[in-house]
């Protein structure tokens, strides 16, 4: 009752409810109600790694500007949809007012998003699909262009040197990164570029990626030379894994001349990219998702109309680029000096 209270009153426009100004009167010589805020669930693939910490800076940093409150919680690793599940569930018998969900499998969170809004509690979903309509609105990278760009850079890199490329996939079923794959093999494919393989890591972590990418490798080392042209990674512990495969054998005397592009930035990444070992990042920008995702909702509730989908952007990171753009630097968290 008080949640459809709440939006009643949000949908007049009367801004009372965290995301206007909580001073305004009913009406002319009306007395000042005491406002109520906000509560939005907002929940993360996972709450361990730095993309994820830095989503939820910029979750925060929307719910303090706005006057609203959130509640973070996400599972420990991005492979517990059960968990996921249960936690949707525990929000919605809690009765929050609206839900900010990165779903961990499009065709897995399906139900849990369609029983929330059934429920009277709105759902934005943020950084990866999930299907059907039932959702008010998706803020995300553009994955496809993400895996496009990438693979237009490989192109760009490879010219007439070879087209032995493999691709390092995440989980599968996860929306953003089967977009950024898919962006990136049609690109290749386009080039007349086959990919010669394109597996999915032993599981969600940096260490399960890495497991995979090193037997996957070793299967083109002959003579001690890595037999390959091109490697393309699709998000942080996937590129991380393969960035630690590639240094294994390179220590273990393997001749390893390639091109490599992987997605997301950590410090490790944007050091592996002004030392040369990796020659792009294609990076999204995860404290603005998770700004605007908990703006959105915000505005929803407000009364406002709020866009279907929300491109948050994506840029293509080099280390020219590093060097001489300050808008990269700060992208990926380097400090002027």
């Amino acid at each position: 009752m008080r949640r459809l209270l709440a939006l009643a009153l949000a949908g007049l426009g009367t801004g009372l409810f965290g995301c206007g100004d909580p001073e305004t009167p009913v009406g002319p010589g009306g007395p000042e109600p005491e406002a109520e805020t906000l509560t939005l669930a907002v929940i993360p693939k996972s709450t361990g790694g730095e993309f994820w910490e830095t989503v939820e800076q910029g979750a925060l940093a929307a719910a303090e500007e706005l006057g609203i409150e959130i509640r973070w919680e996400g599972t420990l690793t991005e492979t517990e949809i059960a968990e996921q599940n249960k936690i949707i569930e525990n929000m919605v018998n809690l009765e929050v007012d609206g839900i900010v969900l990165a779903p961990l499998n499009q065709k897995a969170m399906r139900k849990s998003v369609e029983t929330a809004v059934a429920a009277g509690i709105p759902v934005v979903v943020f950084d990866s699909a999930v299907e059907g309509q039932a959702h008010l609105s998706f803020v995300a990278t553009d994955n496809t262009e993400g895996g496009s760009l990438g693979g237009r850079h490989m192109v760009e890199l490879l010219g007439d040197e070879g087209g032995r490329v493999i691709v390092l996939r995440y989980i599968q079923g996860a929306g953003s990164t089967e977009a950024r794959a898919q962006g990136f093999i049609s690109t290749l494919d386009q080039a007349g570029l086959p990919i010669l393989d394109h597996p999915y890591p032993e599981d969600g972590t940096v260490a399960g990626a890495k497991k995979t990418a090193s037997n996957t490798l070793e299967g083109y080392v002959e003579e001690d030379r890595l037999l390959l042209d091109g490697i393309f990674a699709c998000n942080l512990y996937s590129t991380l894994g393969m960035l630690e495969a590639l240094e294994d054998l390179r220590q273990g005397g393997v001749e390893v001349d390639l091109r490599f592009i992987g997605f997301d930035s950590s410090p490790k990444l944007v050091r592996a990219v002004q030392e040369g070992a990796v020659d792009a990042l294609v990076v999204q920008n995860p404290k603005r998702m998770g700004y605007l995702a908990v703006q959105t909702m915000c505005r929803h509730l407000r009364g406002e109309t709020v866009p279907k989908v929300i491109d948050t952007g994506v840029e293509l990171v080099t280390a020219e680029r590093l060097e001489n753009e300050a808008e990269i630097r700060e992208l990926v968290g380097l400090k002027e000096e």
